[in-house]
């Protein structure tokens, strides 16, 4: 099976190099070069059997050690090489931090580039042999799931939002870390009435960050989320940069099965890398022209900056109504990025009280936590059972509800089938009688003549086979005409009722 490489390099001349060495390897595929660390990453993310990642040295607009560091921590069976123009103990040290498995020169010989690739490689299918589950295990992996919610303005409930998935996740029994990266006005500890005196701004300023380092930072909340809050003072926003924002988020998601990011309303570097690094980003607006103008200024700026496209991110209405001017189906087709088919509802009583008081399970709206729960569930934040595809356990409890009702389902439905066919035969016998009364008041019910005549014509004020000879009987008793009618079983081997009618005979001769 050929070794499958992908090669990410803006320099033509180096690509050129590289793909005419491996075309002399036999068993060595270069599957495409990439000019951009987005676009590296973006390939590795749709290409599930890669074995082998070079990253030149030089390669933008992210730094070529972030791109590895990223990588890594997405794909921890992948292995990255480094390509580098000047391969020095410092550069050594620097790509093993990152989790590089090795570095080779930007003018490597053949047998170099072969034994540095087919090393890395075997490496890479190895921990890929050991992280691929079996069809009956648990999902395995390196990283946990990041969710970043971007505010499209303020005040749109971007941490309402953030604060009640963080709930959801955990009583699903998920480990959950929250983390507030509205780094100049966030305010998450007030909305789960926490004091903590670190946060990511004491992360930012360490050199040396690692996972007991995080540890230290984050804040065990009595609910079951982990906090990482926004610092007290704004201004130290400033000193949390773009690639401390990224170790961070990549040592955080290492230790959690769900990351979730309140990024605030406000475009920065953090919140940025927040967004690009995302599993899944969810833009919070409420159904007005401002709110919804402004997710699709935000979502076209992210492109435009090449953070994500806007295909990429989704829009989900909150405070949503059915007396709101704006529903869905128009918000659809004013923002560029599609719309979730989960709506927040309006809430507003129920949620006062838990933002005054820091007490988010005071909500007791059932409307509004059912579409938490489903927003949770679209999300992947929810972890569905082994045992069954999402729903089924719903659908086999449905199946068994029917089971169970459906006798008595029938039962019914025979009855007042057999009711109708009751009301029928009922109305058929009257009419016949009716019938069978003037004819036997006309033509006399003595001669066999007669009683035809009569049968004859009480048989035509009835349908088929109500009318059939063994179902249908006619008399003459005294002054009356009587018919009776047999009721049809609605099963077969059913006891059949019979229903009677008489009229009285008027002789019209005596009259005349």
């Amino acid at each position: 099976m050929s070794i499958r490489v992908l090669l990410g390099t803006d320099d033509d001349d180096l690509a050129n190099r590289l793909t005419g060495l491996f075309r002399e390897i036999a068993d060595i595929e270069v599957f495409a070069v990439e000019k951009r660390s987005d676009h590296v990453a973006g390939t590795v993310a749709v290409t599930p059997d890669l074995d082998v990642v070079l990253v030149h040295q030089g390669l933008g607009p992210l730094p070529a050690l972030d791109l590895v560091r990223d990588l890594v921590g997405r794909h921890p069976e992948l292995a990255v090489v480094i390509v580098a123009v000047d391969a020095g103990a410092e550069l050594y040290a620097a790509a093993m931090a990152v989790g590089a498995r090795g570095v080779v020169s930007a003018d490597p010989t053949l047998a170099e580039l072969q034994a540095g690739v087919r090393q890395a490689a075997e490496w890479s299918r190895t921990m890929r042999r050991h992280l691929t589950p079996s069809p009956d295990a648990p999902p395995v992996g390196g990283a946990g799931r990041l969710v970043t919610l971007f505010g499209a303005k303020g005040g749109t409930g971007t941490t309402t939002l953030a604060v009640h998935l963080a709930l959801a996740a955990t009583d699903a029994g998920r480990s959950v870390c929250l983390v507030d990266l509205d780094l100049q006005s966030g305010d998450m500890a007030g909305y789960l009435d926490v004091q903590h005196r670190h946060s990511i701004a004491d992360l930012a300023q360490t050199a040396d960050l690692d996972g007991a380092v995080v540890a230290e930072a984050l804040f065990v909340h009595r609910l079951g989320p982990h906090l990482l809050l926004s610092p007290d003072r704004g201004e130290d926003a400033e000193e949390i940069s773009a690639r401390a924002t990224r170790r961070i988020l990549t040592l955080v998601r290492a230790r959690y099965d769900l990351v979730i990011v309140d990024a605030g309303a406000h475009v920065g570097d953090a919140n940025a890398i927040a967004v690009e690094l995302a599993d899944d980003v969810v833009v919070t607006a409420t159904p007005d022209v401002p709110a919804l103008r402004a997710a699709r200024r935000l979502t076209r700026l992210w492109e435009r900056l090449a953070i994500r496209r806007e295909d990429e991110v989704s829009v989900v209405l909150t405070r949503q109504d059915r007396r709101n001017e704006i529903q869905p189906d128009l918000a659809r087709k004013m923002v560029a990025s599609p719309v979730r088919e989960v709506q927040i509802p309006a809430a507003f009583r129920a949620l006062e009280e838990a933002a005054n008081t820091g007490a988010p399970r005071a909500v007791k709206n059932a409307d509004f936590r059912k579409a938490v729960g489903r927003l949770a569930r679209d999300l992947g934040a929810l972890e569905p059972s082994r045992d069954a595809e999402p729903g089924g356990g719903d659908r086999g409890a449905t199946a068994i509800q029917f089971a169970a009702i459906f006798p008595l389902v029938l039962l019914v439905g025979l009855l007042v089938w057999q009711v109708v066919l009751v009301g029928t035969a009922s109305m058929y016998a009257s009419h016949a009688a009716n019938e069978a009364a003037r004819a036997a008041a006309v033509v006399g019910y003595t001669t066999p003549q007669s009683r035809a005549e009569v049968r004859g014509r009480a048989v035509k004020r009835i349908e088929p086979p109500w009318s059939d000879s063994d179902r249908l009987r006619v008399d003459v008793r005294g002054e009356y005409a009587v018919v009776a009618v047999d009721i049809p079983a609605p099963i077969a081997g059913w006891r059949v009722w019979q229903i009677t009618a008489k009229a009285r005979i008027v002789d019209e001769g005596a009259a005349r």
